[in-house]
């Protein structure tokens, strides 16, 4: 798991520089293992995640269908031995998975990554709270994953690909990062209006708050067909997929050969 806590590569266009604070630097740099490289900048670059961050995290701890559950019994096969297991929560927001399967399982290292400092912030301040220390937060994106091959033992990517650019690329670095019979669980909304509220809430923010930015700088979700949503799951050389369609979410699990 050391590997996966140095990842520190950030893909995503930057926009205008937030300031982080002294508390928020404090807590980013207690969540780091000693091994990780303390050239990672100061301050970080923004994005709408960032600007907007609270209402983003509303709609993930209060608004959104939570799953744990269902990712709970996809990730039984690797919680029955004995041994430690490492995730990665892609794209983990406010960590709120990361955070419920931590408690729920000590057994498991959980890394969340994700993009938006001020998220991590927040999911850090919550884990320490709740005496969570089986759960880290780094700043990176799931592009970073390719470049620590076999490292892992599952990801989970909840609502990672609405807003992606090149999904099959973003999959295919999950792929890389799985060890020889990694899990991967994967859900993501079939509702345009659920994949839609949180943007329109940060986009209705930023246009009172800074209505120069251009429309470009602000991400556009897609929502994906379970045709879509198959043929992107398929993209990787899986040795078994599990696909699944649940009220407003598709779901797959995935397997790599041992």
């Amino acid at each position: 798991m050391s590997e996966i806590l140095e990842l520190r590569s950030c893909r995503a266009a930057s926009v205008d520089p937030v300031p982080v604070t002294p508390e928020m630097q404090a807590h980013s740099a207690a969540a780091q293992s000693p091994g990780l490289s303390s050239s990672l900048p100061s301050s970080l670059p923004s994005s709408l995640f960032d600007r907007c961050w609270r209402q983003y995290a509303l709609c993930r701890e209060h608004l959104f269908t939570d799953h744990t559950q269902q990712i709970a019994t996809a990730l039984l096969p690797l919680l029955n031995g004995s041994r430690s297991c490492s995730l990665v929560e892609a794209g983990c927001g406010p960590g709120f998975y990361s955070r419920r399967l931590a408690a729920k399982f000590p057994q498991l290292q959980i890394t969340g990554i994700d993009l938006s400092e001020r998220l991590l912030y927040r999911a850090r301040e919550h884990a320490r709270r709740s005496g969570l220390e089986n759960c880290r937060f780094l700043r990176a994106d799931a592009l970073s994953l390719a470049d620590f091959p076999n490292q892992v033992d599952a990801v989970v990517a909840s609502r990672l690909f609405l807003i992606l650019a090149d999904p099959a690329l973003a999959l295919q670095a999950i792929f890389t990062a799985l060890r020889p019979g990694g899990l991967c669980f994967i859900a993501e909304p079939t509702s345009g209006l659920s994949a839609a509220v949180p943007l329109l809430m940060m986009k209705a923010t930023q246009r009172l708050r800074r209505p120069h930015l251009s429309v470009e700088q602000v991400p556009q979700s897609r929502i994906l067909s379970m045709n879509d949503f198959e043929s992107l799951v398929e993209t990787q050389p899986w040795r078994s997929i599990r696909i699944w369609k649940y009220r407003r979410y598709h779901f797959a699990v995935c397997k790599k050969a041992a």
